[in-house]
């Protein structure tokens, strides 16, 4: 892959360094043609990390990680950094098995300090560490771990901390909002040394950033006239008869005035927090001097940059939430693009929305809420026809669900969808405002179960066990589109609240549905979906997994080896006709695309343990306890086992009495 003069040179950030500052700007080009054709060829998080392109090289150019430390926050946005941190060669596997993750990763790289993919971390871990530095720097140095070449402690009480590191927390895609960013920002004043928040304002999380900040920020951008003017007041000042050095006193008299008029809310220095800035954060010569700057401060400072999401590449600037994360195109002459893509069904997020628009038009008390991701959750058309209807809340996942138990009270019907690993991050609020108080909200978890290229940050693997313990909740799992309609028509009828994950995929083809997935929902009832003669084993599924299961017995049935196949739809509450089948002595293989641990699988051997019923005649198959990397989700079920050939194996191990050992729980 063709890297251009500057970018071929740069395998450190002692390489870049040895650039004039001149020349820096020559390589963020190249930089971002580089990130352009590799993530073209392997999709990956493209508008974002073009806006960061400067931002990152200017920090390198000044800080050195290998012993200061650069925290991320939302970590989609450290392309460049990894770039030029000697990792470029890897990015023509980026997202893929043996390849680079998409997100920082210790495990990659002594640069990266955390692996990190959700929003609002960055500043309360970089008050960690720089609480850590803070309380090494304060022992006797008898106490502090020499390093090479220091001279035997003497018991100072202060020693040297020329080498004390640095700590840079760069916070982006609208993570700012996020409570836990705030709640950061309230304990800033813990820190009693060098610490540097960098906010990467680029208007933007996966769609356009909403509410009351965001709009702060855009007062902000308008308002590059305050310094201005403060500046041409000073001058004026001091020329005036009488004023002379008392220029600053006088200036003070009027700076709240004139902050007043020009910035509403002045949010940062009323937290005590100092704040530089906005700054262009792409003006590479000016990030140099402010960093160089701001990097000598004994005391932790914001500064405030904006930046183009999407910048360098048309298609990018034009549609940043298109691009925001994108799976491989092609490169047209006339700089369009198209999907690279060439299977055109139906994906499960779109099914979801197809189907909610639809009974939103015949219920006019359902509402949508969701935390950033409008377009990823499939309600673009949803938000189109009802604008009235319609709440994204930003990065905010529990207030999106204390927001939708408000709406319950009132009587409508609030949908709450958000991804399954955000999800986790809103659990007391599903606990306290929905589970105790009954309240009918749905939630619609996408990209349940294994996520593929984005990796162990991302994957939803973990909901069905958090979920299914609440007293009163409803989980539930459709396995195709039919069933999506169908579980959508009985959560929004039921009074209680109500779960419906699915997958990040495309809906299996009708053929290998059965009618039975067409019957409604009914509360805790599964469906017999194929029905194997004088079977002695049945494949439990839940959810879109049931393709495998039928896959899977059309293979047993090559062998003459019959075999029922049942959709449970329920996690919680289980189907009882399905555990009544141990008691006739038929084996049950439970298969879900989730953790063994707590899962669905999890679910049946508790019941049947409850009804004093063998639990040897159930063999649970699913993903195994660790944190899954980055792949094809695809392989990642393969790997995992939950797919129709280890179904098939481990029947025919059942059949023929031989003990397998479940991959670990």
């Amino acid at each position: 892959m063709g890297m251009g003069k500057y970018l071929e040179r740069i395998n450190s950030p002692a390489d870049l360094k040895k650039l004039p500052v001149a020349e820096l700007e020559g390589l963020a080009e190249e930089i971002r043609q580089f990130m352009v054709r590799s993530v073209s060829r392997t999709g990956g998080h493209l508008a974002s990390n073009l806006g960061a392109v400067e931002l990152t090289l200017a920090l390198h150019y000044v800080f050195d990680f290998q012993q200061d430390k650069l925290l991320w926050d939302v970590g989609h946005q450290c392309y460049a950094h990894k770039i030029v941190t000697g990792r470029k060669t890897g990015f023509e596997l980026l997202r893929r098995a043996g390849g680079l993750s998409g997100f920082p990763s210790p495990a990659e790289s002594e640069y990266d300090q955390f692996t990190v993919g959700h929003a609002g971390t960055a500043i309360a871990t970089a008050i960690g560490m720089a609480l850590g530095e803070q309380l090494k720097a304060a022992r006797p140095s008898s106490l502090v771990r020499e390093t090479p070449g220091e001279t035997p402690a003497t018991g100072r009480t202060t020693p040297d901390t020329s080498a004390t590191p640095r700590i840079v927390a760069l916070v982006g895609d609208a993570s700012i909002v996020n409570g836990v960013s705030f709640e950061g920002l309230n304990n800033l004043g813990l820190v009693k040394r060098q610490m540097l928040i960098v906010l990467n304002d680029n208007s933007m999380a996966i769609d356009a950033t909403v509410g009351a900040v965001a709009k702060y920020f855009a007062r902000v951008r308008l308002s590059h006239t305050y310094e201005d003017l403060r500046r041409t007041t000073k001058s004026v000042l001091e020329h005036l008869p009488g004023i002379g050095r008392s220029v600053d006193e006088a200036l003070e008299r009027i700076k709240k005035s004139i902050r007043m008029a020009l910035l509403p809310s002045q949010l940062f220095e009323s937290l005590n927090i100092p704040y530089f800035g906005p700054v262009d954060g792409h003006d590479m010569e000016s990030l140099i001097k402010i960093f160089r700057s701001l990097g000598q401060i004994d005391h932790p400072v914001l500064l405030h940059v904006y930046t183009k999401k999407g910048k360098g590449f048309i298609p990018a600037d034009k549609g940043p939430a298109k691009f925001h994360s994108t799976g491989p195109f092609k490169i047209n002459g006339d700089n369009t693009v198209e999907s690279a893509d060439v299977d055109h069904r139906q994906h499960f997020t779109d099914a979801f929305g197809a189907a909610l628009t639809a009974l939103a038009e015949r219920d006019d008390r359902i509402v949508a809420i969701t935390s950033a991701m409008c377009d990823g959750t499939g309600l673009m058309k949803f938000r189109e026809k009802f604008p009235e209807r319609f709440y994204d809340v930003g990065i905010a996942e529990s207030a999106a669900v204390d927001i939708a138990a408000g709406l319950a009270k009132t009587g409508l019907r609030p949908v709450v969808c958000i991804y399954s690993t955000f999800l986790q991050r809103s659990f007391d609020q599903i606990a306290q405002e929905v589970a105790l108080q009954s309240l009918p909200v749905v939630f619609c978890v996408d990209r349940a179960g294994m996520v593929g290229a984005d990796g162990a940050t991302h994957h939803g693997l973990m909901d069905i066990g958090y979920l299914r313990m609440l007293p009163g909740m409803v989980l539930t799992a459709p396995a195709d589109a039919i069933e999506m309609r169908l579980a959508l028509e009985f959560a929004l009828t039921h009074t209680q609240p109500v779960v419906i994950r699915y997958p990040k995929d495309l809906v299996p083809p009708p053929e290998r549905m059965r009618a039975a997935c067409a019957a409604p929902f009914e509360l805790g009832r599964s469906v017999l979906v194929q029905r194997g003669r004088k079977a002695s084993l049945a494949i439990v599924c839940y959810g879109t997994v049931l393709a495998e299961a039928l896959a899977a017995a059309d293979l047993l049935g090559a062998e003459k080896i019959p075999v029922d196949v049942i959709q449970a739809r329920f996690a919680a509450p289980i189907d009882e006709k399905i555990i009544r089948l141990l008691a006739r002595g038929k084996k049950l293989i439970t298969v879900e695309d989730h953790y063994l641990s707590c899962g669905f699988g999890s679910a049946v051997l508790e019941m049947a343990a409850i009804r004093g019923h063998d639990a040897g005649l159930v063999r649970v198959l699913g993903a195994p306890r660790g944190f899954i990397g980055h792949d094809s989700r695809a392989a990642q079920l393969m790997e995992a086992g939950i797919n129709a050939d280890e179904i098939a194996k481990t029947a025919r191990e059942m059949l023929v009495g031989r003990y397998i050992r479940s991959k670990s729980v």
